[in-house]
């Protein structure tokens, strides 16, 4: 079936209006930057999809892209929206300098499906966000920069309340904690935690979890606290303590304990070997002739 397509050739931040288009219209979703699309009425379908058979999405929802990956959005007869396309550079500038943006930017690291809230909230900031961006006036830039900043926390917290909507299916199920654990990784609560906040069982998400991610929920837990402990200490200078009391451990030595059991270097042996690895580079970069 023919179809007009909207190219968006570069990873420019661009807002595209979807006014019930009398044939399907596709919109390029290009690589490295995430894609915010409110579908207030109709429906749109991704093409090609990494998961398989394009399933059909309907509206009134927001539809979250972590990359486009040059993927295209079909927007069927009749679809009603926005679509935002947001650089990964203007992404990082808009979430908070904090453990919360932290907190947001591993959230939005992964693909959502969020339920419209009752309140409007996302939708009239994006709205917010249009005005000010077509408005020419000025400090209109500061407005626009603003409003991102607000969406983005707004479908954080649709993520939060999106946690523990009930679901069927085993993919449903481990998409969930996914997210949960990307947020709570840090309390280090124990796994039936989070099959209670999920209202399952221990062994119902201890399945699903597995087949989704070929991990336990306790190792994805411990493989997600290793991965920010690893960043920490290569990219900050925070002491060995700082960075357990960062990740919720009460107790240093047994951060060290479990940083080693994990990665069979303590944390001083990983964040020296690490340096002198970038020394190392960055040696060879500098007798480039």
């Amino acid at each position: 079936m023919s179809h007009r397509t909207a190219r968006m050739r570069r990873p420019t931040l661009g807002l595209h209006q979807i006014r019930s288009p009398l044939s399907r219209i596709a919109f390029a979703l290009p690589e490295g930057a995430a894609h915010l699309l409110w579908l207030e009425h109709g429906s749109v379908h991704i093409r090609p999809n990494a998961n398989g058979p394009e399933p059909e999405r309907s509206g009134p929802r927001f539809f979250w892209w972590a990359n486009g990956a040059g993927r295209e959005l079909i927007a069927e007869v009749g679809a009603r929206g926005m679509l935002l396309s947001i650089p990964e550079v203007s992404l990082m500038q808009a979430l908070p300098t904090s453990l919360i943006g932290e907190q947001m930017q591993r959230t939005l690291s992964q693909d959502l499906d969020l339920a419209a809230e009752a309140s409007g909230s996302a939708a009239e900031i994006l709205n917010g966000f249009a005005r000010e961006r077509n408005s020419g006036e000025a400090g209109a830039d500061i407005a626009t920069s603003n409003y991102l900043s607000l969406l983005l926390l707004q479908l954080w917290r649709l993520a939060r309340k999106d946690l523990v909507n009930l679901g069927g299916a085993p993919q449903g199920l481990s998409e969930r904690f996914i997210l949960m654990a990307a947020q709570r990784a840090r309390e280090n609560r124990p796994v039936e935690d989070y099959a209670r906040d999920l209202k399952v069982s221990r062994d119902r998400l201890g399945s699903a979890v597995k087949r989704a991610t070929g991990l336990s929920p306790q190792a994805y837990l411990h493989r997600l606290l290793i991965r920010d402990a690893m960043e920490l200490l290569a990219n900050t200078g925070m002491p060995v303590s700082q960075v357990a009391f960062r990740l919720g451990f009460v107790d240093p030595a047994y951060f060290t304990r479990f940083f080693k059991r994990e990665t069979g270097q303590n944390p001083g042996a990983y964040r020296k070997s690490y340096r002198k690895k970038e020394d190392a580079q960055a040696q060879s970069f500098a007798a480039w002739p």
